[in-house]
């Protein structure tokens, strides 16, 4: 069966060829199991190709000497275009990811445009390019010098199929806003966002070579990570994975920005109220069926709220709906593919069988016959050396341990080879953010409890001054990456454009 999302070829340095495609890559829904389109596989001649376009048009080519205003008019027409077909990209993106309606609305792809489009808005202005000092005297007169950033180079970027569209425009659209030319490997489970992303770049005029894409196995993602004319590597995926770049990157010295697995712990402190945990559920650590590397998949509580949480968690089974993604109260969609589905099969027997309480889930949904579902499953009573515990699942598992003292929390929190995100349940601020700040985790997400919201219509802006439509949202405002073995290198906001530049210092007498 053929799908209506097609492409017979890849697109290198500005245009679109099938040369030295050795195959095709069938592409299926997750929810459906149906075939929706398919995109050709390259070969590692494709893969050389692309490289070495992307190398021309950075050291020929005119896009890394344009100035960043000049950039951002290019990259706004991008976006522009990404904008104007929202529709047609959120219908893909769903049926490629199995994202449910509020996620591809909040980050898939709505959010994801909104990126692109600050992006190309901010990146003349929110990025330091060139730092002056005063001038000063010297032997020949008046001398200085300058410290200016410049694009790193040709970048491989290589993505996973959790969330396609937005790793792709996190990782591709910061690395040409600093002047850089990608290669762009989408994963095989989900190139179909990629070729769209092509299509909008060739219909914005980016220059030949700039941002090329071509989709393959295991084979050409090692053509990137060992090539030498790439000069950096941008990888989100497992932490196995990412060893195994960083090895593979080692001879020629690239730079690397990885982001990689988690583990996070959300610690509920003490003098969080029963009624309140009760009321926590578990959508936020099912979100996207658990496909997530950010999710808290680990509850830290004190011993005396355990029974309010497990019942509080099962009246949550009631409104949380897993099913078709295109069903507007669906919360909890497909899993990506039957392999992955068998892998949490496989943790969550590693639960029971090391002695983890088994409160819900663990199992297929009865009433779906197609599409890779899996029931929402909650632990109790594990301890941290479980692999439930330790290792990640990413699927719909939530295993919560319970602890005794503050340090003990913070204790369990760290006993992790991860450090990508952590969160803390308290009464009070200040407790929350110094409970906080000893969480090794990249991202920590501090909740007070009781704390007023007030009217959501007086939310916007910030008095006189201040636009009431700031700059907000998943992959904008602060930055994302991991601590210890959960990556190298930050995403998102000035930073994730800066992570694509080298500095250097000019000095002049």
């Amino acid at each position: 069966m053929s799908g209506p999302w097609n492409y017979d070829k890849m697109f290198i340095d500005g245009g679109w060829t099938a040369d030295d495609a050795v195959g095709a890559i069938e592409v299926i829904d997750p929810a459906t199991e149906e075939v929706i389109g398919s995109v050709p596989e390259a070969g590692l001649k494709a893969a050389d190709a692309a490289i070495q376009a992307a190398r021309r048009a950075f050291d020929d080519g005119p896009w890394p000497r344009k100035s960043p205003r000049e950039r951002a008019v290019v990259l706004r027409r991008l976006a522009a275009i990404l904008d104007e077909r929202h529709d047609a990209l959120r219908e893909l993106i769903v049926a490629e990811s199995g994202s449910v309606g509020f996620l591809a609305d909040l980050i898939q792809v709505r959010g994801t445009i909104d990126i692109a489009k600050w992006v190309a808005e901010a990146m003349d202005h929110s990025v330091q390019w060139t730092e002056v000092s005063p001038p000063e005297g010297g032997p020949t007169g008046m001398a200085g010098h300058a410290v200016v950033r410049e694009p790193v180079g040709v970048v491989a970027a290589i993505t996973p199929f959790n969330f396609p569209f937005f790793l792709n425009i996190v990782k591709v659209l910061p690395a040409l806003a600093a002047g850089c030319t990608v290669v762009l490997k989408p994963h095989q489970w989900t190139p179909l966002d990629a070729f769209e992303i092509a299509k909008a770049a060739a219909d914005a005029e980016l220059p030949p070579g700039v941002l090329n894409v071509i989709a393959g196995g295991a084979d050409v993602g090692q053509e990137l990570t060992t090539h030498p004319m790439v000069d950096m590597v941008t990888f989100t995926g497992s932490t196995p994975t990412g060893r195994s770049i960083m090895a593979a990157a080692a001879p020629t010295v690239k730079r690397l920005q990885l982001e990689l697995g988690g583990k996070s712990a959300s610690i509920v402190l003490d003098d969080v109220s029963e009624e309140h945990v009760a009321g926590m559920g578990i959508l936020t650590s099912m979100i996207h069926a658990g496909q997530g590397c950010a999710l808290h998949t680990r509850i830290l509580l004190p011993e005396h709220l355990l029974d309010a949480y497990v019942e509080g968690a099962k009246k949550s089974l009631s409104w949380l709906k897993v099913g078709d993604p295109r069903e507007p109260d669906t919360l909890i969609g497909p899993l990506i593919r039957e392999q992955q589905r068998q892998r949490v099969e496989g943790y969550v027997q590693s639960g029971i069988d090391e002695g983890a309480e088994l409160v819900f889930g663990g199992k297929r949904p009865e009433h779906l016959a197609k599409g890779f579902f899996y029931e929402p499953t909650l632990f109790v009573n594990a301890r941290n050396d479980m692999r439930i515990a330790q290792e990640e699942i990413f699927g719909p598992v939530l295993t919560v341990l319970t602890y005794r003292t503050e340090e003990e929390a913070i204790r369990i929190a760290n006993d992790s080879i991860f450090g990508l995100g952590g969160g803390v349940v308290a009464g009070n601020t200040a407790r929350g953010f110094n409970v906080a700040r000893q969480i090794r985790a990249g991202n920590v997400a501090v909740q007070t409890v009781g704390a007023a919201v007030g009217n959501f219509e007086r939310l916007g802006g910030s008095g006189p001054g201040w636009s009431a439509d700031q700059a907000k949202g998943v992959g904008i405002t602060g930055v994302f990456g991991g601590f210890k073995q959960s990556g190298v290198g930050r995403e998102w906001g000035h930073h994730g454009i800066e992570e694509f530049t080298e500095l250097k210092t000019i000095a002049w007498s």
